[in-house]
């Protein structure tokens, strides 16, 4: 981002010649060549940018030892989860990051994670990861947790692939190589609602989306382990009518920490026969994007679920 006069209001601004102008020391670390699929706001990136991006580096998966994607950071953790069910069973890292100031002020955060994304891109990793803050993360485990902080990143239910200091410090375990081929699978589903459960949500204010053609799969967001409301406002009755209609539903929570678990209380268990699903320990961003790509490979409900449950690139616990 660049400030446009009058007013300095952020727009986005010519990466090209701002990372020659102020990052020349990348060429010490890396023989590196800049190409700009397409410069927005993050807040303007969709399906289509995913896409877009997924198949830049796949088409040049050859051609180079590792990937920088410098990304707005609202929506990088969607895009880098979209890059890690796109690309699969990678087999060499492609890297995440951006900054919380651009890159021209005083200040920023930009110059020094660059840096660091640039050197994590020689190493011998095997997964999207997000570098920002000095700290290394799987991308589809990671969430944004302030706007202000350059520490901005954090993985609540992984551990950090590893942190940079002094020395950029990697626990290589937590990264496994897979033994599988590399896969493509281009392609996101858009016919998903995410419904964020509060006390006193009503669920019959989205009785129109039940029989909405145009709706595949209702994402409840809950409270803890997955509990939702089933006496004044029974969200259980709206969860047996999706059913009924073929469509999905995915429960997770708006508590960050920890593994959604429908089996431990009542509630839960009345929610799993009525037909709904528990995303166990993937964030909702992963969640989110993990389903709109399970959309564009299956029609059918029950391959739906068997997808989703099964890890694609580390984003769940199997």
């Amino acid at each position: 981002m660049v400030a446009l006069e009058p007013d300095k209001v952020l727009t986005p601004g010519n990466l090209q010649d701002e990372i020659i102008t102020h990052v020349p020391e990348l060429n010490q670390i890396a023989d590196i060549d800049v190409q700009i699929p397409f410069n927005e706001d993050s807040a303007n990136v969709g399906i289509s940018h995913w896409d877009q991006l997924a198949r830049t580096i796949h088409e040049k998966m050859d051609q180079y030892d590792g990937f920088v994607v410098i990304h707005g950071t609202d929506t990088m953790v969607y895009t880098a989860s979209a890059l890690s069910f796109s690309l699969v069973n990678l087999k060499k890292p492609v890297i995440f990051t951006g900054a919380q100031r651009p890159l021209a002020e005083l200040r920023s955060d930009a110059r020094l994670n660059i840096i660091d994304a640039v050197e994590v891109s020689t190493a011998d990793l095997n997964e999207v990861l997000i570098v920002f803050g000095q700290n290394i993360l799987r991308a589809n485990r990671s969430r944004k947790t302030s706007r202000t902080s350059y520490d901005a990143f954090y993985s609540p239910n992984y551990p950090a692939i590893g942190n940079i200091g002094q020395k950029v410090d990697i626990n290589y375990t937590l990264s496994p190589k897979s033994s599988e081929s590399y896969k493509f699978f281009s392609g996101f589903g858009s016919s998903i609602i995410s419904i964020h459960i509060f006390p006193g949500c009503d669920p019959s204010f989205y009785n129109d989306a039940l029989n909405n053609p145009n709706i595949r799969v209702f994402l409840l967001i809950g409270f803890g382990i997955g509990h939702i409301p089933i006496k004044e406002k029974n969200w259980l009755v709206f969860i047996e009518k999706a059913y009924q209609a073929g469509k999905a539903v995915f429960i997770n929570s708006s508590t960050a920490h920890g593994s959604i678990d429908l089996e431990v209380y009542e509630i839960g268990k009345k929610a799993m026969q009525a037909g709904a699903v528990g995303c166990r320990d993937m964030t909702l961003e992963a969640t989110i994007v993990k389903i709109m790509k399970a959309l564009s490979l299956t029609k059918d409900v029950l391959e739906l679920k068997d997808f989703f449950l099964n890890a694609l690139a580390g984003e769940i616990e199997n």
